[in-house]
C-alpha cells in the first residue's frame, strides 16, 4: 500500500469541525480575532471602553490617541460587535459592556491559532485564504502528509470525508481552479498544474486542529 493511500484512511477531521460553517467568513477579519482574544482573557463582561482600549493597544502599541479610539470604537459599535452578537458569539449593550455567550464552540487553541496567522508579515491576506472549510483541510492534509501530494489523492482524500462534496472530480474541479490556487497566492503550497503535484512551501504555518 502506498504512503498516500494508507495515510489518507487514519487521517482525523478536526480543524474547527464544531463551528458552524457561516461562522467561517467572520473569522476571517483579524480585528474581530483579536476581540475574541480579549474577552476570552476576561471571562466576563468587559465594558466598551476597555475593549476599545485593549484593542488600540494590540494593534496600535505606539500610537494611542484619539482619532485611533474613535475609529475602533466605531467599528465595535457598528461592525464587529453587532455581527459576532447575530452570529450568537457575543452578548452586548453600550451601557453594560460585552461578554462571550457561554458554551462557545470555538475552542481557545483554535481561536490562538487564527491569531498567529495575523501575526505574519501576510496576515490579513493568509488569515482570508485558510479560514476556510475545504483549505484548513488541504493545509492540514498536506503537513500531516509531509510530503508531496498528487491532486488525485487531496480530492479523493477529500471526497472520502465529505469535505466540499463526496464526488472526487467535483473536488478536484474545485482544488484546481480555486482553493489550490487561493493557497498558492498567498505561498502556502506550490502547485504544479502539469505533474499535479501539491507542495506544501510553509512549513511553519500552524495547522487548526
Amino acid at each position: 500500500m502506498s504512503s498516500e493511500a494508507s495515510s489518507g484512511s487514519d487521517r482525523k477531521w478536526t480543524p474547527l469541525e464544531d463551528i458552524p460553517s457561516e461562522w467561517y467568513d467572520i473569522l476571517r477579519n483579524p480585528r474581530r480575532l483579536r476581540l475574541l482574544e480579549e474577552l476570552r482573557m476576561h471571562r466576563t463582561r468587559v465594558s466598551l471602553a476597555s475593549l476599545t482600549t485593549a484593542i488600540v493597544e494590540r494593534e496600535s502599541p505606539d500610537v494611542s490617541n484619539g482619532e485611533a479610539r474613535y475609529n475602533v470604537r466605531l467599528s465595535l459599535l457598528h461592525n464587529h460587535l453587532p455581527r459576532l452578537a447575530d452570529y450568537g458569539i457575543v452578548e452586548w449593550d453600550t451601557e453594560s459592556g460585552v461578554e462571550l455567550v457561554d458554551d462557545s464552540p470555538l475552542y481557545p487553541a483554535d481561536l490562538s491559532r487564527l491569531l498567529e496567522y495575523c501575526r505574519q508579515e501576510n496576515g490579513e491576506d493568509l488569515l482570508e485564504a485558510i479560514v476556510h472549510p475545504v483549505r484548513l483541510e488541504i493545509v492540514s492534509l498536506l503537513t500531516e502528509h509531509e510530503q508531496p501530494a498528487t491532486l488525485e489523492y487531496i480530492a479523493s482524500t477529500l471526497a472520502a470525508h465529505d469535505v466540499g462534496s463526496t464526488d472526487p472530480l467535483q473536488v478536484k474541479r474545485m482544488l484546481h481552479h480555486v482553493h489550490l490556487p487561493t493557497l498558492e497566492a498567498v505561498g502556502l503550497l506550490e502547485f504544479d498544474h502539469d505533474t499535479g503535484v501539491v507542495t506544501q512551501q510553509d512549513q511553519h504555518v500552524q495547522t487548526i486542529r
